[in-house]
């Protein structure tokens, strides 16, 4: 792609993004889809990728956000965490009962991540493997329907994430991706989130390429507003039931 000027590149980046949004992530998990429809999702995600870093090598970069708009964002994370945290505490007192019957060790697990402005913090979760890495009984159900994640309230509660926004990598593939990946590091702009838009977009995890989930991330942070987390709050249910079903599928 030649030099472009960073509004109009931004304009192709986000017209990319956009159809990727509506058409392409769901295409692989259709049941009967053919070859060709694989291989052309994934032209059309390389494609896309391909504008969004060079948009982002030409200049165009995410903006932070009026300060008022990150104290609706933040008000939102605090009402939400707390509600969160207080109606599933019997929920999570159950599974921390059933983990700790099935399996040794810890029922809370704590992994180093990186949060806004690349700053590193203890992530929480529900255990659901062994030190081996092997996924535990109960793991097998847990991780499917994201019930490991429900401490991570408590993380956006104290502030270190948001309830929606990028997904937090450890602090090794962060320093990967920043090396390999044009425009990585600009997800740091926002805190890391439960939920986002590549997840509700089938972006869960290592199941794709890092590429298709920054594709989505750069979107939201380029576009994120409050409008747009209710959204994303509104469509996690039903993406974690089209996600969980697919998985205890396999």
């Amino acid at each position: 792609m030649s030099a472009a000027h960073p509004a109009e590149a931004a304009s192709v980046v986000g017209q990319s993004t956009i159809g990727l949004g509506r058409v392409a992530p769901g295409a692989p998990h259709r049941h009967g889809a053919g070859p060709s429809g694989a291989a052309a999702t994934a032209t059309a995600t390389a494609t896309a990728a391909s504008l969004a870093a060079a948009a982002l090598a030409s200049g165009v970069s995410p903006r932070r956000r009026h300060p008022a708009l990150c104290a609706v964002k933040r008000s939102i994370d605090i009402l939400a965490s707390f509600l969160g945290l207080v109606l599933t505490a019997p929920v999570v007192a159950l599974l921390a009962v059933i983990i700790r019957l099935d399996s040794r060790g810890s029922v809370l697990f704590h992994q180093t991540r990186i949060g806004r402005d690349g700053r590193p913090f203890q992530l929480i979760k529900l255990r659901s493997m062994h030190d081996d890495a092997r996924v535990t009984r109960v793991g097998r159900f847990l991780r499917p329907m994201g019930l490991d994640e429900l401490p991570q309230l408590w993380n956006v509660l104290v502030g270190d994430m948001s309830v929606v926004g990028p997904r937090p990598e450890r602090p090794h593939l962060v320093a990967e991706y920043e090396e390999t990946l044009p425009g990585y590091a600009h997800r740091h702009v926002v805190r890391p989130g439960i939920t986002g838009w590549a997840q509700i977009h089938g972006l869960r995890g290592g199941e794709r390429p890092i590429s298709e989930r920054l594709l989505f991330d750069l979107e939201y942070v380029r576009t994120w507003n409050p409008a747009r987390d209710l959204l994303i709050l509104a469509l996690t249910l039903s993406a974690v039931w089209r996600d969980t079903r697919r998985e205890l599928r396999q």
